[in-house]
């Protein structure tokens, strides 16, 4: 099993463990004398969950199961506050923790009520798809959707955070292409041997080559970034376009980045002189991602897009930001002007 830590200062807050066959190494993280254990999961990672739970209950803890909806239906306030009220029932401490078992919406929200719930109790995510592995489930961002994507939240770090290659390995192909969306925008802005291999492999490509590669580059960045002041927004390339995008279609989060990728690498043409947009576009499509609207049959409006990439977290007083590429591997973050929003909208068949 390879370790990766994400540091605060020089002091480890978080550590990613990658490797196979880890229902046991994962349970005896979360069970400590005398701990109850919350375990939080969807209805497809429910019959996951019950493995974690008879391994955590088989030492000794007290478990508490509570499923969640699937997706970003999870991602509401009122789901929280269910949640809340669960957690009170079973008499949670601040000593107890919670085990979030899922894709990327499971460890947002299970991580926004860890890091919530009697102003914050320990967690630990086990990330059951790709998408989650390679991006959503590491860096301690958590949060809900409130009329935007991801909107209300905090920088809360679960103490470790378990990765099973066997149970990647074993995803159906669309949940493997969602995730090679985050994988290759990894790809583009830090390392091209993920790329390589997509282009070299397509689906086929290693999955524990790619998931180290990514978590390596994510601990390194969110280490010398806790808290998205600099370099850590550059992990958000494609998703000024992407969440809004996924809002208004209803799409899958990796489709939706794929998207905002290729409109972001036109900007970056017009923008900064980038030369790989089409490579990108290439790669994206190859693997089986959406590189324009429709996506999942819906086209949305310029208009509602425009709208909701006005609360791109990334925003500041001069208005609206994008992350752009000046060439692979040097992404920086830029006011976007009409004239490359209009070049993105294009690109991806929205007009403008």
């Amino acid at each position: 099993m390879r370790s990766h830590l994400i540091t605060n200062a020089g002091v480890p807050v978080s550590e990613i463990l990658v490797g196979r066959n880890i229902i046991t190494a994962a349970a005896e993280a979360a069970t400590v004398s005398g701990r109850k254990v919350a375990i939080l999961c969807q209805p497809t990672t429910a019959a996951l969950a019950e493995l974690y739970a008879t391994a955590c209950a088989s030492i000794g803890a007290d478990v508490v199961g509570i499923t969640l909806p699937d997706g970003e239906d999870a991602k509401q306030l009122s789901i929280v506050e269910d949640v809340y009220r669960k957690l009170n029932r079973a008499s949670l401490s601040r000593h107890d923790v919670i085990l979030g078992i899922g894709g990327g919406a499971l460890t947002d929200v299970a991580g926004f009520i860890a890091a919530t719930y009697l102003r914050g109790i320990s967690a630990i995510y086990v990330a059951t798809t790709l998408l989650g592995a390679v991006d959503a489930a590491i860096g301690g961002k958590t949060a809900v959707n409130v009329d935007g994507k991801n909107l209300a939240g905090a920088f809360a770090h679960p103490s470790q955070v378990f990765i099973d290659i066997d149970v990647l390995d074993a995803l159906e192909n669309r949940l493997k292409v969602q995730g090679a969306a985050e994988a290759l925008k990894t790809g583009f802005i830090a390392d091209m041997t993920i790329v390589d291999a997509y282009e070299s492999d397509g689906l086929g490509a290693d999955l524990e080559d790619i998931v180290n590669r990514c978590v390596a580059v994510k601990t390194a960045v969110v280490s010398e970034d806790f808290t998205e002041a600099g370099r850590r927004a550059h992990l958000n390339y494609g998703h000024t376009v992407g969440h809004a995008i996924e809002t208004s279609t209803g799409c899958s989060h990796g489709e939706a980045v794929a998207v905002g990728m290729v409109a972001a690498g036109a900007a970056s043409r017009l923008a900064l002189g980038f030369d790989g947009s089409d490579r990108q576009h290439d790669v994206l499509a190859a693997v089986g991602l959406p590189v324009k609207v429709p996506v999942g049959g819906v086209t949305p409006h310029v208009e509602q897009v425009r709208s909701l990439m006005a609360f791109d977290k990334k925003r500041d007083v001069d208005g609206l930001r994008m992350v752009m590429l000046e060439r692979f591997g040097s992404p920086v973050v830029v006011p976007a002007t009409d004239a490359t929003v209009r070049a993105a909208f294009e690109a991806i068949g929205l007009g403008s």
